[in-house]
């Protein structure tokens, strides 16, 4: 698996590719990017949003960089991000691709 990088001055969206019915963009999206290997914290949680990649696929996305939720400059790193759905009954969590903060 590639690892995507991003500068540690860098703030950007961090993109996670969700497949799923084509009204999954109605639910409720949170992210949370964790320092590799550990695991979501339940109270980690983060309001993210939808959109779509070049390719048209839909994706939850979050900010990451200096001033935002997710501030991973002071602790350069491999990072993993998850996406929880909120679609009850089910919230499902997706693992996202590493990202390696440099």
């Amino acid at each position: 698996m590639q690892v995507r990088e991003v500068p540690r001055e860098s703030k950007e969206y961090l993109d996670v590719a969700v497949d799923g019915p084509v009204d999954v963009v109605t639910l409720q999206v949170e992210m949370q990017v964790r320092l590799y290997p550990l695991r979501p914290d339940p109270v980690g949680w983060k309001t993210a949003q939808w959109g779509t990649d070049e390719d048209g696929q839909t994706v939850a996305q979050i900010l990451i960089g200096p001033g935002s939720d997710f501030d991973l400059s002071a602790a350069p790193g491999t990072y993993v991000p998850y996406v929880r759905i909120t679609a009850s009954p089910e919230i499902p969590v997706i693992e996202g691709r590493p990202v390696k903060i440099s």
